[in-house]
């Protein structure tokens, strides 16, 4: 009990400091650096003192939250560097009940830098995009096919593969 214990605690405290940096003006700036950090430590006191758990992959997702960006403003840089944020985490814990969620994020941002990319008339980065956000999608429908996720997964890939843009779209 005592490693969910320690991560249902530091849990209460990351959700209620995600939520008030969220309502500072600074939550809007692209750059992680530019807005104040929700405190890590006791996030990192569950994975250092319980390595191997659930409860240590959890708190390595939520600590994701860090590192993205608050607006992309159009640009592919953030996306980008979220991707691969989400690909790290679902390849380091692959049997976290987060992972295919990480795997879903990495597929969405796939998919929207396909539409960034079109903008900017780079057509060659546009179709890599497409290609990792199918990729992305069946890898997901492989290892987590009951998940709720891979379903959405599978939508994304559909729309790459049919060309509508993913980003930008307002009836999503």
């Amino acid at each position: 009990l005592a490693p969910e214990a320690a991560y249902r605690s530091a849990d209460v405290r990351w959700q209620i400091d995600k939520a008030d940096v969220r309502t500072l003006p600074s939550a809007k700036e692209q750059e992680a650096y530019l807005r104040p950090r929700i405190y890590e430590g006791e996030m990192q006191k569950v994975m250092k003192q319980f390595p191997g758990t659930k409860y240590a992959a959890l708190a390595a997702y939520d600590m994701i939250d860090n590192k993205l960006c608050g607006d992309w403003q159009g640009l592919p840089k953030c996306p980008e560097m979220e991707a691969g944020l989400y690909q790290k985490y679902a390849d380091k814990y692959p049997d976290s009940s987060k992972a295919a969620q990480a795997l879903y994020e990495a597929t969405y941002r796939e998919g929207v830098l396909v539409s960034m990319y079109m903008v900017e008339e780079n057509r060659k980065r546009s179709e890599a995009a497409a290609a990792n956000a199918q990729a992305l999608a069946a890898e997901m429908k492989q290892r987590y096919p009951q998940s709720d996720y891979t379903a959405r997964a599978a939508s994304i890939a559909y729309r790459v593969q049919q060309q509508v843009p993913v980003y930008g779209n307002d009836r999503d």
